[in-house]
């Protein structure tokens, strides 16, 4: 920090952490122990009265991660204090990482208000129990993505060494940081590529292959059974997150030894685009007992080659378990083309299982001239619909309202002619591991989460948060 930015530099105020100029989080998220009842209101009136303060010419973004549809407590004490709140999933398909287009929409926000208001603005930053993980990786994505920092594994480090030793291993069962880096890296290209986010590609997952066995049972071997969440492009609701792949429990399911081979190969050819979740665990001989073995999570959009080659320092695995893997371990995932048919642009956002497709963007003018200038609008027009959709009763509301109303009549003319036609192959019949839940599996419908707090935006992907680990 030079002389004079040290001279004009205001401490932030007690209950805050500054992570970079003007990005504030609040430190209650770094803390194992809960306020005793009524003590969260006194907490944060303090804060909030101090930063009214001294920085009177600022106006305030709330920025919430949490669990469950309820609106937050949170949200009800900044009314008090006219900041509006945005509030996110806490994890999606269990895992602390955001989808790309959702990590876009974070990011893009963030940026707008802070370059907006003479410079003045400030970002808080908070999250409900259990959602530390998810928001120092994304703090860590936006740290990247100023160019503030240019080290991912540094960066992220860093911002989990300032909670308590061994508090991401209380609310993660898994190490995330490997799934984590790998999308900040993402992220990183942003700064290297014309184009970013890349158009997403739909490929066929072919096959898991295992390279030198985990030892997962008293025989040093393993009975894998593979799981796999992502969008289910040939079913009615093609943006919706659910498993899309899964093996059968049974007891048949074989079981691999060390001593009696070195390679795993698992057939799986399921219709994959966008963002993916790839879970392998081991199966007990108790089909309701099972071990993960480990995690990954990744964008098909950066898939090189048709192939995805890990280690085990690449995958997300339990705390304490890198003895279970040989030094020789290593995880491919291969991809293949799905006979040169390129389907439609799938919607990347969704919210209560609605579904959006290809809708222009003139259907989105009130959210245009409410964010005048981000670019986020023209490459997301998902992440602008949903804040569109989901515009709760604040005090931007009644400016806004007959502007809304006109430009939803006219989205909804829109959406009648527009049609999300898919003419896809149906994946090929594999071995008698393969099962997939392309037609098997139906979804249950998640609960509805259009709450009317007052000053509380919901932007997206209500539905990624739909399964709890």
């Amino acid at each position: 920090m030079s002389l004079l930015s040290r001279f004009f530099y205001k401490r932030p105020p007690d209950g805050l952490l500054e992570f970079a100029d003007r990005i504030y989080v609040f430190d209650s998220c770094f803390s194992t122990e809960v306020l005793p009842q009524g003590m969260y209101p006194v907490y944060l009136n303090g804060i909030l009265t101090e930063l009214h303060e001294e920085h009177v010419e600022s106006s305030f973004l709330a920025i919430n991660f949490r669990d469950g549809d309820k609106r937050s407590q949170l949200a009800d004490i900044l009314r008090e204090y006219n900041i509006p709140v945005i509030d996110y999933p806490r994890h999606f398909e269990g895992c602390p990482v955001f989808p790309l287009s959702l990590i876009q929409h974070f990011l893009r926000v963030c940026e707008h208000w802070l370059s907006s208001g003479t410079n003045q603005n400030i970002i808080l930053l908070h999250c409900e129990r259990g959602a530390w993980p998810l928001l120092a990786f994304l703090l860590s994505c936006l740290l990247i993505y100023k160019k503030l920092n240019s080290a991912e594994h540094k960066t992220l480090d860093t911002i989990y060494r300032e909670a308590p030793k061994g508090f991401l291993q209380l609310f993660s069962a898994l190490n995330p940081m490997p799934s984590q880096l790998r999308y900040m890296q993402y992220v990183a290209r942003r700064n290297i590529s014309p184009q970013w986010p890349p158009m997403e590609r739909a490929l066929s997952l072919d096959c898991l292959i295992l390279r030198a066995i985990p030892s997962f049972d008293s025989d040093n071997g393993c009975r894998p059974l593979v799981r796999i969440f992502g969008r289910n492009l040939l079913g009615k609701n093609a943006s919706m997150t659910n498993m899309i792949f899964s093996m059968p429990k049974k007891k048949s399911l074989r079981h691999y030894r060390q001593e009696d081979c070195d390679v795993i190969k698992i057939d799986i050819q399921c219709l994959v685009q966008g963002d993916i979740v790839l879970e392998c665990v081991h199966l007990d001989l108790d089909p309701e007992k099972e071990v993960m073995m480990f995690r990954i999570m990744f964008n098909t959009a950066f898939i090189r080659s048709n192939v995805l080659m890990l280690n085990s320092d690449d995958v997300d695995i339990l705390w304490g378990s890198k003895e279970r893997y040989p030094r020789n371990f290593r995880a491919e995932v291969l991809f293949c083309e799905i006979g040169g048919i390129s389907p439609p642009k799938a919607p990347t956002a969704t919210l209560n299982g609605d579904v959006k497709g290809g809708l222009p963007i003139e259907a989105f003018s009130a959210v245009q001239e409410l964010f005048n200038g981000v670019d986020w609008i023209e490459s997301s027009d998902d992440a602008a619909y949903w804040l569109l959709k989901e515009f709760s009763a604040n005090s931007l509301q009644e400016k806004f309202q007959k502007l809304i109303l006109n430009d939803m009549k006219e989205l909804s003319r829109m959406q009648a002619k527009v049609g999300l036609q898919m003419q896809l192959m149906s994946p090929l019949d594999s071995d008698e591991e393969n099962y997939s839940l392309n037609e098997q599996f139906i979804p249950a419908s998640p609960s509805s989460t259009t709450s009317a707090s007052y000053g509380t935006f919901y932007p997206c992907f209500a539905c990624v948060g739909n399964r709890a680990k």
